[in-house]
């Protein structure tokens, strides 16, 4: 676990790196943000699974990003976040409520394509595109039945997630600093399934972002 770390640090900082060589002098804010995540599976073959469909789970959403502007209406932001995943099930079993749940937890990175909307004032609409990696830090399964819980770790799940991001937002200038708020959906393009059969099981996740930009 320990040399993944460091690894993902090590990725993270040459993104840096490359990005500020790039935009060089283009630097017009960084920042944290934090949201919910409301996450599903979704896939051809997600019904294998045993649980029929599945029901969202409720998770945590966290990081830092920084934004190059390219002109008054183009920027390119670069994000790093902590994202929780997974989605949950739960059945009736012999009168007894039976609650299965995958918690997926990746490292995200991704690379937003940002336009803004001029307006009026300090309150600027956006609309944002890009693409994540995401790098899996943990993943587990939980199964609660009659007061009784056991949890194990997910087998055959791929290290790697890929796909793209969208949404919309929009930025409140605070004087030298703003206050930004999106939702966003991000689609998952290839299956997280690692086993010989590479079942098509993909992730998919509704996230609503509050930040402050500096």
């Amino acid at each position: 676990m320990k040399r993944l770390v460091v690894t993902m640090f090590a990725i993270v900082l040459m993104f840096t790196l490359c990005s500020s060589s790039i935009f060089a002098g283009g630097l017009t804010g960084y920042g944290l943000k934090g949201g919910l995540n409301f996450a599903n599976l979704h896939g051809d073959d997600v019904e294998d699974l045993g649980l029929g469909d599945l029901d969202s789970k409720m998770g945590l959403c966290l990081g830092g990003f920084v934004t190059y502007s390219i002109s008054d209406m183009f920027a390119i932001q670069p994000e790093v976040l902590f994202t929780m995943k997974g989605a949950k099930k739960e059945v009736e079993v012999q009168g007894e409520t039976l609650k299965v749940t995958g918690s997926l937890n990746y490292l995200e990175i991704p690379v937003l394509a940002k336009l803004s909307i001029p307006g009026q004032g300090s309150f600027v609409p956006n609309l944002f595109i890009g693409p994540y990696l995401a790098i899996k830090l943990s993943g587990k399964w939980k199964v609660e039945y009659a007061g009784a819980s056991a949890e194990t770790d997910i087998e055959d799940l791929k290290g790697t997630d890929f796909g793209v991001v969208c949404g919309a937002g929009v930025d409140l200038a605070l004087g030298s600093s703003k206050v930004t708020v999106d939702a966003r959906y991000t689609l998952g393009l290839t299956t997280i399934d690692a086993s010989e059969w590479e079942a098509d099981i993909k992730n998919g996740v509704f996230s609503l972002m509050v930040g402050y930009s500096l």
